[in-house]
């Protein structure tokens, strides 16, 4: 009798191991999965603000090229695409502040230089603007692949 009252109790305590792993597992590899997706999308919000910075910095070393060329027949239309490339920063940068708070210094200094480009008063004060602008906007991803690398986590 006690041969069999220690099997039925081993294969209980087996069977409780046994589930108890297989819980801890489950838990794991769902806590995993939350951090990469987390990931992703702090990735996309990086990805997303660099390419609107990218297309607004674009769109106002036009605009302003042709401001200083007193070009006025296309400056109309530059200045309208410029708003629209303005504006489509706003919501990555929303994004990216709430998701990715460590790059908020480095997001901002990209997006001011960009900004900056409205204020040259000359081609070459265009040009070094223009510049620092990409600088900015490097240093923003170089940060932001620091952060972010499979290496970090």
């Amino acid at each position: 009798m006690w041969p069999s009252i220690v099997a039925v109790l081993g294969t209980l305590a087996g069977a409780l191991t046994a589930g108890l792993l297989q819980h801890r597992s489950a838990r794991a590899a769902r806590a995993e999965q939350r951090a990469d997706s987390h990931r992703q999308d702090q990735l996309g919000a990086v990805t997303d603000f660099a390419a609107a910075l990218d297309a607004h910095r674009s769109a106002m070393f036009h605009r302003e090229r042709l401001a200083l060329e007193a070009q006025t027949e296309h400056h109309v239309e530059a200045q309208t695409k410029s708003h629209e490339t303005r504006a489509a920063i706003t919501a990555p940068h929303i994004r990216l502040q709430v998701l990715v708070p460590e790059l908020a210094v480095p997001a901002q200094r990209a997006a001011d230089t960009t900004y900056a480009l409205r204020q040259a008063t000359s081609r070459s004060e265009l040009d070094d603007r223009r510049h620092a602008a990409k600088e900015a906007s490097v240093a923003f991803v170089t940060a932001a692949a620091a952060l972010l690398s499979p290496r970090h986590h």
